[in-house]
């Protein structure tokens, strides 16, 4: 038992492929049956993106409101541990058929009340195509949350997206691993398998497997739980509403769509990475998505939200 501020959390690891141990941080301790949401960071974060050592972040604010956090980082990110021999050696799919499958399976064992995922960025859509491979996984969840997540094309961002994700796949290949901390592009490192796979799906507008033999966007379908999908509305070059509009599309459950800016009623048009932290977030957009998730977890209809 450790402590975060003045939140008393557990700490546990969870066995997936290739040795590696996944790090959760759990607040409050085991044991509620109140709901609970799994947090997952996206590209280059740990899970100090929701929940910082200092216990401040975005996920105080389902805290705040009666949720157990689950905070986990994923192979090679965080307090993760490595096997002993350390290579960048996974990609995309790792994510999708070892590491959020054995979260979601772990967390689940953990905890005993309804369990939503709540991931940003590029872990969003590796969830939802997660659940689309193994739709099994969707019986130990009530729903999953994603935002900032839209597979990247070149429909939008111009010249300027196809020589990042180029570059970047070949600088990754090059080194090895995407450089990202040396970058001052996050905090962790990205292998190289995940880079090429951006790089080679975004002329054609693909979702598929680095071997070609499962096409993500047709596992969306087969996603039946409650989804929130949400954008923000400056968001134009990771994550743009028309792309994220394209993910949501192809879910084949319920699916509740948001474009969270000014006119939608916020302050401001949130981006990427302040549509879910910072002041602002936490009092215009989180709230809303826990008030969902509770919603879901009680059977509430949705104009009581």
């Amino acid at each position: 038992m450790s402590t975060s501020g003045l939140l008393a959390e557990t700490e546990h690891w969870v066995p997936t492929s290739g040795g590696h141990q996944l790090h959760v941080r759990q607040v409050p301790p085991q044991g509620g049956t109140a709901p609970g949401v799994l947090f997952l960071p996206g590209l280059f974060s740990d899970g100090g993106f929701f929940l910082g050592s200092a216990g401040r972040g975005p996920a105080t604010v389902f805290l705040d409101r009666g949720f157990t956090a689950h905070v986990a980082s994923l192979r090679g990110h965080g307090r993760s541990r490595w096997p002993r021999r350390r290579a960048y050696d996974w990609n995309f799919d790792t994510y999708v058929r070892h590491d959020i499958p054995d979260l979601v399976r772990g967390v689940a064992q953990l905890h005993r009340g309804p369990l939503f995922v709540l991931a940003h960025s590029m872990i969003g859509y590796a969830v939802l195509a997660a659940l689309g491979v193994d739709p099994a996984l969707q019986r130990h969840l009530a729903g999953v949350v994603t935002l900032s997540s839209a597979v990247n094309d070149y429909s939008e961002g111009g010249a300027g997206k196809r020589v990042q994700l180029r570059g970047a796949a070949v600088l990754a290949r090059l080194a090895g691993r995407f450089p990202a901390k040396a970058l001052k592009q996050g905090r962790w490192d990205e292998p190289a398998g995940l880079m090429r796979q951006f790089a080679d799906w975004a002329p054609k507008g693909e979702f598929r497997s680095a071997d070609g033999a499962t096409d993500y966007w047709q596992a969306l379908s087969r996603v039946t739980l409650p989804a929130l999908v949400g954008i923000g509305a400056a968001d134009t070059f990771h994550a743009s509403p028309a792309r994220g509009r394209k993910l949501a599309d192809r879910l084949g459950g319920p699916v509740d769509f948001r474009v969270y800016g000014r006119q939608t009623g916020l302050s401001w048009d949130p981006g990427h990475h302040d549509v879910v932290r910072g002041a602002r977030a936490e009092a215009e957009v989180l709230p809303g998505v826990a008030a969902w998730m509770r919603r879901i977890a009680t059977g509430t209809p949705a104009n009581e939200e």
